[in-house]
């Protein structure tokens, strides 16, 4: 299933697949060469680390995470992926996890897809049998929503059009966009080894 790129632009958010695995190893390679396909374009991918550190008078704990985000022009396809690492994690624990990994996309087969770009790489080659599959599922949360609809906005205004003219969308924004927007790393909360009594059924052929 594929929603169209433009469903996120009006004030009707549609819904947002979303995939989240854990890591329960370290170092994470990254294939950046299947990500890209051959194309890059600075002007509306990513490849952005992220330091959050912990607010005076905060519960919050300090985060740092990796962001990853690649626009398919030709598929109308977008691709955002978070590598958040588990600053808690003690040396030695057996099943533990290291990192989690969650995509976001409007496109499900894209976003199964784009968990092999984890898996095979040299010189670990590590196996999918070796990660944990936390969700999987079509999203209708707004704040996850709305995440995911302000990367579209953000590629959707950056993208150079023939003749080097920057195309400027021109719209409204719903008003409670922005407020649903959160400065979090992750928009998951099912603990790590736990499945989300909401994950799809799907098949072996799943990556």
């Amino acid at each position: 299933m594929r929603v169209p790129l433009e469903s996120y632009l009006g004030r009707e958010l549609p819904s947002v697949y979303s995939l989240v695995a854990a890591v329960p190893f370290s170092p994470v390679d990254v294939d950046l060469n299947v990500l890209a396909r051959g194309e890059w374009d600075a002007l509306t991918d990513r490849f952005r680390v992220w330091f959050l550190p912990k607010a005076e008078g905060q519960n919050d704990k300090s985060s740092c995470y990796v962001m990853i985000r690649k626009f398919h022009q030709q598929q109308a396809v977008l691709v955002c992926v978070h590598i958040v690492a588990n600053l808690e994690a003690d040396e030695g624990r057996d099943g533990q996890r290291y990192f989690t990994l969650g995509i976001l996309s409007n496109d499900d087969i894209r976003a199964r897809a784009i968990l092999g770009i984890f898996l095979g790489v040299p010189p670990i080659f590590h196996r999918r049998s070796e990660i944990t599959l936390i969700e999987r599922k079509w999203r209708v949360d707004p704040a996850t929503v709305a995440r995911f609809a302000a990367n579209v906005h953000s590629t959707v205004n950056a993208k150079t059009v023939a003749g080097g003219e920057v195309y400027r969308l021109r719209l409204e924004p719903a008003s409670d966009l922005l407020a649903n927007l959160k400065p979090l790393d992750a928009w998951w909360n099912t603990p790590a080894g736990e499945s989300s009594g909401t994950v799809e059924a799907e098949g072996p052929e799943d990556v």
